[in-house]
């Protein structure tokens, strides 16, 4: 039997090495973080995590170990049996020892496995798991992912729909990275509640960086014979808002920036406060790290962040990351988007959505 130690910054990382050295059949022993001891050259290292794994050594065959008579055959036969009898007590008890290290049951370790390798944080994972434990009675807990699905349901917030104002007009400005389909976004947002359901709206651009964005909303506009304004700052957003005082809803495009831009949430704040009550929805797209969610999320948490927007789930390979930042930020999900089509590749957020991506 061989077994070795795996370190990561990461669970999904770790294990992605136990497989590449161990292969499929390896056995996890045993999972645990490791934080650093020290601060080193003023920097704080992340904490990372170890798994230790195991594999069957199966021994060459020798001229030895070829059956030669009736008796040999007995003798293969027996210790082939007792191979295979220490083979499953090993499994059983890894398998054990591992869920007992992180506060689950046995039979919860597939699920946790299947949740941690899409993305969804190891220590995340494990709570659910224990949570489950604790709402489901004895006889329920073996019936599989079900329950895990149901309570992640329930945690998981979602805030889908704009509700629009029963007096004045419901102002919402998108914020985030560059690159991330904001624009396109509010297109899609636009066609729903203009050409659906027959709202009265404008479309408003600050992103007078960018003369491609302004053209691009602009002919968004054209099509739907919507109102498209440009404002260059505070006065000219608190005119377009006063002139538009009929309309049901006012769509506000930024420029897409940096999250080291730390004066841009600044500008923004001011720029809105003038204007009085503005919902902000933060637009992240799924195929970039979870540190830029959090990273892009702190730069904007000046101006108050409502919601949260993820674009681009048909470029996604994993999904655990969305659950991991709305949860941790309580910060509900509004809309996914999917594709480049106005406006069919809009879906609002549901709790089941969410969690059938982690788990199909």
């Amino acid at each position: 039997m061989r077994i070795k130690k795996f370190t990561a910054n990461n669970y999904s990382t770790a294990l992605t090495e136990v497989k590449k050295e161990l292969g499929e059949d390896a056995l996890i022993l045993s999972t645990r973080s490791i934080k650093p001891p020290t601060l080193m050259a003023g920097r704080k290292e992340a904490t990372r995590v170890e798994i230790t794994a195991a594999v069957e050594y199966i021994a060459p065959v020798t001229a030895s170990s070829v059956k030669l008579s009736d008796d040999n055959e007995t003798s293969t036969l027996n210790e082939k049996g007792d191979v295979e009898l220490k083979s499953l007590i090993f499994n059983l008890l890894s398998q054990s020892g591992q869920a007992q290290s992180l506060g689950l049951q046995s039979h919860q370790f597939d699920t946790y496995s299947r949740m941690v390798e899409n993305g969804l944080d190891e220590k995340l994972a494990a709570k659910i798991l224990q949570k489950t434990l604790e709402h489901n009675s004895q006889e329920n807990i073996d019936c599989g992912k079900e329950p895990v699905m149901n309570l992640m349901k329930k945690v998981v917030p979602c805030k889908g729909e704009i509700d629009l104002k029963a007096d004045g007009p419901k102002i919402v400005a998108f914020v985030g990275p560059t690159g991330v389909g904001k624009t396109t976004t509010i297109a899609k947002i636009a066609a729903e509640y203009a050409l659906r359901r027959g709202q009265k709206l404008v479309l408003v651009s600050l992103d007078t960086y960018r003369l491609g964005a302004i053209d691009q909303l602009r002919v968004y506009g054209e099509i739907m014979e919507v109102p498209f304004e440009v404002a260059g700052g505070k006065e000219d957003l608190r005119r377009i808002v006063d002139s538009h005082s009929d309309k049901d809803l006012i769509l506000i495009d930024t420029t897409g920036r940096s999250h080291q831009d730390k004066d841009y949430s600044g500008e923004l704040k001011e720029i809105f406060d003038d204007v009085g009550e503005v919902e902000i929805h933060l637009v992240l797209s799924v195929t970039a790290q979870e540190k830029l969610f959090a990273a892009t999320y702190r730069q904007f948490s000046s101006i108050g962040v409502d919601r949260v927007l993820f674009t681009k789930l048909d470029e996604g390979l994993s999904f655990g990351s969305l659950f991991n930042f709305s949860v941790r930020n309580r910060l509900p999900i509004s809309y996914f988007t999917s594709g480049q089509r106005v406006p069919e590749d809009l879906e609002v957020a549901r709790p089941d959505r969410v969690i059938s991506l982690i788990f199909n």
